[in-house]
């Protein structure tokens, strides 16, 4: 009878270890999806804060700049617009 009790015991504790291990996984899934929204998240936003410097400075030097160095400077600025509009999408 003793022996039973004991082997039921060690049972128990085996399932609460198990249950114990499984709730620990499930919290850190939930803080790493929590995470990786936050990420994702962040960076929507400093590629829109990007993007909307980008733009403000393109139309501040298009304005200020003529002549060949000027078309440069946009079609640069106009790349990186693009590699922005990619990232964002």
């Amino acid at each position: 009878m003793e022996e039973l009790a004991k082997k039921l015991l060690k049972e128990l504790k085996r399932n609460l270890e198990k249950i114990r291990v499984q709730a620990i996984g499930s919290a850190k899934i939930q803080k790493s999806r929590t995470m990786k929204q936050e990420a994702k998240k962040q960076g929507e936003t400093a590629i829109e804060s990007a993007n909307k410097a980008l733009s403000s400075s393109s139309q501040t030097l298009e304005g200020a700049v003529k002549g060949q160095f000027g078309k440069k400077v946009t079609e640069a600025f106009e790349k990186q617009q693009q590699t922005l509009d990619k990232l964002s999408s």
